[in-house]
């Protein structure tokens, strides 16, 4: 290979950064082309050798590129992908149970993931534009690539920039077998699990042909503390005439959780060198993973009550915000109108499989060609089980929720069919009545409070504290008890209600086919050009989701039951959602119950039967005691819930209660999309002088067909609707997006870069498909037992166009070493179109049909002009190349970045100012410090980035995220030279969230905190 053309083949862009593909033999050209200098990479080891390998990328592409490269075979610098790159500037994570998952780059979630350079299937984003690397592992690749600015030749490039898994390749190792493996063992410092990791790779390759195989094999347990409210709102936005505005929540609430995260990866690759320059690449990526979030906590709340709303909550310490008649609160009285234990656990179950074949051509003359196909499906079930363990008696008193709903007969409460008489003591029932086919009405939960506890929540410190539960409060426990005292009496407990619900299945697929060709010119073409590209793509992806609830039938064939009119129960029973004391079989749709008498005409009147029969907490469950919130909560005393384990089959636990479950679709979140991409490009590389680069152009046509669920009437006993038909919209579009990037070389030591371009980007998948859910809660004292409608959700619409932006970029790069370099580069993005949140009204009728109010529905809206700009500069420093003959001090470097991207949309705040796009800091910084001799290696890693818009709840009040900050520390010694072991700490200083509402500039209130524990690994690696 000539000079000339090793140089042409280092400047593509993308084809170039494929360098997993590579092999030492010629594969040099196409989407994964390396020359025969590459192939070393994987023998540079270590944080020193991960340094240079991501300074010779941004190096080497025309366009703006970082990256993060393993330190080993099966080594990427942190523990998760999302980690790594965090320490990339301009990227922004989000942790999720301490691990990071979902990834933006410059204050922007619309980024394109490829494995290998094209699109890739992740069960994390199936129908979302968002990374979610959480299902993949990071002991598989290799290198990740970030793209910040457009390359032509990349299959995809999203709004904000491009993000390419890299994983191995079987001619990227020597000839010959090759194996290399981990072990370690991981712990948190509150979960105190036994956790594993074991990861390996099997290579064998001659000069002709080689097979790799790879595979990562985990558990993990992450803890997190929670704190904070549940159902923002505001005192006055449910009808209430207060003379002041404030947040009155439905609740708080204070859990701990533990998720349990089962993961599997493999990689299969078999690489073929078929002669005549012809060669051959076929693999196939697995993921795999099973996700258990339990959580156990105490939930204080205004029972979803619309009489409660705004009088529950009332504030002792607040402040003017001077807009409005708006308070900060720092204290607030609470008349909990319920308080329970409860257990919630989310199974998540996904695999995907994303195969790759291609047939590449280069004999070593100016023309190569790519061509590949792609094919991958993926699927996620995710199951919620939860439980609520109530204190209360239900006993009728003013001002207070309850069961015994019968204003002429305040024993009357909860019914049930003679069966489930008889199981009890006659001394249990609360009168003599005796329905038609032997009914009674029971009390539900003897033992527990008759009275709303009063209760006081101060937020005006570093976290919640509670207090009032010591005070006497009447019951069935007896005079001076006090709330403490049923919280710790398991008897006080009675099961108030069982539920599955939001639950999901997606199920993806995917075909992509493309074919490149290139040219490259032995004499400039035209004086300038290089090397000419140009290529055709066609992609379908669909995506199929259904959002549904577990229903269960009840009181079908119960002696002597009937519907209201007489008529029988059908056969099945009429079905709930929630299995629930507080639900009564008496709605409009299907009833279930007996006749009784009148207590003031004597007359035989219908009562329905309740769904859910007195349960105590342990009567089909295993119990724990929880008296550990973290350090998020003071003031709450022990407390009695069920083992979230118990649900880690929700299905399987409803079925052997309830003999039953049922899926029902939700219509407004249960769709079909599918997204047919046909693309074409054209793009040169060229050299005058210093200046060198790239410009081409894509067309790519959109064809988008949208099958959307319509919503029909409110179901019974549930909070769905009747699916009432599908709407398909059909859609197509066209977009021309040229780019351009400069590079000049000013010397061997400085870069001068500038990149312009026009992107497009679909929305995600549920803002097409997604249709109309309507809310519901439970009417109070005026209309008992009717659900009325409390607000509505039209979660997509069809006709919304695509996030279109144009990107400006300029940098300038110093080198000054193999693994040392100084950058500051600025941006801008012209978001010309993109979707944000938004507000309509609309009048729905509630459960009994009756349309009574006019609701706030939100909606996703199209956004126009907004904006992202910003600064980043970063500094790779290795003493050795600063100080090679400095002894000690040559073994240390530095890695260290900083990122300004103040953004703004169209939405404004309650103070009337732009609001920034969702999960966007303004600033970020870095600092990584290492440390490398011959045997000793150590890294801390710091990040740190600044509040951002988390959501915005009713009144346009923004609740944003405030700053954190990251410490992550590594220590690895080798013992020999093919065996190294490793000392990891994960979020070392055991950082906490801390989410509040900004209602004007220095006018903020408290929200919630999230405490996420830190985590230890010890583990070994060895190659042969």
């Amino acid at each position: 290979m000539t000079n000339q053309r090793r140089k042409a083949v280092l400047t593509r862009g993308l084809a170039v950064a494929l360098l997993a593909g590579a092999s030492q033999v010629a594969l040099t050209t196409g989407a994964f082309a390396q020359d025969a200098t590459q192939v070393e990479e994987v023998i540079v080891t270590g944080v020193r050798g991960s340094q240079i390998k991501s300074v010779d990328v941004k190096r080497q592409q025309a366009s703006i590129v970082d990256a993060i490269s393993a330190e080993d075979i099966g080594k990427l610098p942190d523990v998760t992908i999302a980690d790594s790159l965090q320490r990339i500037s301009g990227i922004q994570v989000q942790r999720n149970a301490g691990e990071g998952t979902t990834v933006n780059i410059r204050g922007l979630a619309q980024v394109i993931t490829l494995l290998n350079g094209e699109q890739y299937l992740s069960a994390g984003n199936m129908g979302s534009a968002q990374p979610n690397l959480l299902d993949v592992p990071s002991q598989l690749m290799n290198q990740v690539l970030v793209f910040k600015s457009t390359d032509p030749k990349n299959a995809l490039s999203g709004i904000s920039g491009t993000i390419d898994l890299k994983t191995r390749r079987p001619f990227q190792l020597p000839k010959g077998f090759t194996f290399a493996g981990g072990l370690e063992g991981q712990q948190g410092d509150r979960t105190s699990e036994n956790d594993y990791l074991a990861n390996g790779v099997l290579n064998w390759r001659n000069d002709r042909v080689g097979l790799m195989v790879s595979a990562a094999k985990s558990k993990s347990n992450l803890g997190n503390n929670y704190s904070g409210t549940v159902g923002l709102s505001g005192n006055n936005d449910w009808g209430g005439s207060f003379p002041n505005s404030y947040i009155s929540p439905h609740g708080f609430e204070s859990f701990n959780r533990v998720v349990e995260r089962d993961r599997l990866g493999v990689n299969v690759a078999f690489e073929a060198d078929l002669g005549e320059g012809f060669s051959l690449i076929a693999e196939g990526f697995y993921a795999e993973l099973e996700e258990y979030n339990r959580a156990v906590g105490i939930n204080i709340s205004n029972r979803w009550d619309g009489g409660a709303f705004g009088a529950w909550t009332k504030p002792t310490a607040s402040t003017s915000v001077g807009i409005g008649n708006w308070l900060a609160v720092d204290e607030y009285d609470i008349d909990a109108w319920w308080i329970n234990s409860f257990t919630v656990n989310r199974t998540t179950k996904s695999k995907t499989k994303n195969y790759n074949l291609e047939l590449n051509y280069d004999n070593g003359g100016p023309f190569t060609f790519e061509t590949r196909a792609i094919r991958a499906d993926g699927e996620r079930l995710s199951m919620n089980g939860q439980a609520q363990g109530d204190l209360s008696n239900w006993r009728y008193a003013p001002g207070r929720f309850n069961l015994f709903r019968d204003a002429n007969d305040r024993t009357r409460g909860t019914f049930y069919p003679k069966a489930i008489c008889d199981k009890f003591p006659v001394a249990r029932r609360t009168n003599a009545v005796v329905g038609s086919a032997g009914g009674c009405y029971l009390d539900p939960n003897p033992q527990g409070y008759g009275a709303n506890p009063q209760l006081h929540y101060n937020i005006g410190g570093d976290h919640p504290v509670w207090s009032g539960f010591d005070k006497p409060l009447a019951g069935g426990l007896g005079a001076g008890k006090t709330l403490k005292d049923y919280m710790a009496n398991k008897d006080s407990y009675a099961i108030g209600a069982f539920s599955s619900e939001g639950n999901n299945e997606v199920e993806s697929d995917m075909n992509v086919f493309r074919a490149d060709g290139h040219y490259a010119f032995d004499d400039k073409f035209l004086g300038f050009i290089t090397k000419i590209d140009a290529g055709v793509r066609q992609s379908e992806r669909s995506v199929d989701v259904e959002q549904f609830h577990l229903f269960s039938g009840f009181y079908g064939g119960s002696p002597g039951s009937v519907q209201a009119n007489g008529t029988p129960v059908p056969a099945g029973g009429c079905e709930a959602q929630w299995k629930a004391i507080d639900v009564v079989m008496s709605q409009n749709q299907c009833q279930a119950g007996e006749f009784v008498r009148d207590p003031v005409t004597g007359l035989q009147v219908f009562q329905g039967y309740t769904v859910n029969a007195p349960t105590r907490l342990d009567t089909y469950n295993n119990t724990v005691w929880v008296d550990d919130l973290g350090g998020v909560t003071s003031g709450i005393p022990g407390f009695w819930a069920i083992d979230p384990r118990d649900f880690d089959d929700a299905e399987a636990f409803h079925k052997k209660v309830f003999g039953g479950a049922i899926r029902v679709p939700i219509p407004g979140q249960t769709y079909d999309v599918s997204l047919r991409e046909q693309s074409a490009f054209g793009a040169a590389n060229f050299e005058l002088g210093g200046l060198s680069g790239n410009f081409g152009l894509r067309v790519i046509e959109t064809e988008l067909t949208v099958k959307q669920n319509l919503t029909g009437d409110t179901r019974n006993y549930g909070d769905t609707n009747a699916d009432a038909g599908d709407a398909v919209t059909k859609r197509k579009y066209t977009d021309w997006l040229p780019s351009v990037n400069l590079v000049y070389d000013l010397g061997e030591h400085f870069k001068f870069r500038a990149a312009y371009s026009k992107t497009m980007q679909p929305l995600d998948l549920g803002n097409y498909g997604g249709g109309l859910s309507i809310f519901t809660s439970d009417c109070g004292a005026a209309l008992p037992n009717v659900r009325c409608v409390t607000g509505a959700s039209a979660s997509g619409n069809p006709n919304l166009d695509p996030w279109r932006s144009q990107n400006f970029d300029g940098a300038v790069e110093y080198y000054f070493g193999r693994a040392s370099m100084l950058n500051i580069s600025a941006f801008k993005l012209k978001i010309d179109s993109f979707v944000t949140g938004g507000t309509t009204t609309g009048r729905f009728p509630d459960q009994d049909g009756v349309i009574r109010r006019t609701v706030s529905v939100s909606l996703p809206i199209q956004g126009d002009g907004g904006e992202v700009k910003g600064l980043e500069v970063g500094a790779k420093l290795a003493m050795s190349d600063i100080l090679p003959d400095a002894g000690f001090l040559s073994n240390f470097g530095v890695d260290t970045n900083y990122t300004n991207s103040p953004s703004k949309e169209s939405r404004v705040g309650l103070d009337g100012k732009k609001l920034s796009f969702v999960d966007n800091s303004k600033h970020q910084f870095n600092l990584v410090g290492w440390y490398q001799d011959e045997k000793l290696q150590a890294r801390v890693a710091y990040n740190y980035r600044t509040d951002r818009l988390s959501s915005v709840m009713s009144n346009n009040i923004p609740i944003y995220q405030d700053s954190t900050g990251y410490v992550d520390v590594n220590v690895s010694y080798n013992v020999r030279d093919n065996v190294t072991v490793y000392f990891n700490g994960s979020n070392v200083t055991g950082e906490i969230e801390d989410y509040y509402a900004k209602f004007a500039a220095g006018k903020t209130q408290y929200i919630s905190q999230n405490e996420f524990e830190p985590r230890y690994t010890v583990g070994l690696r060895a190659r042969w």
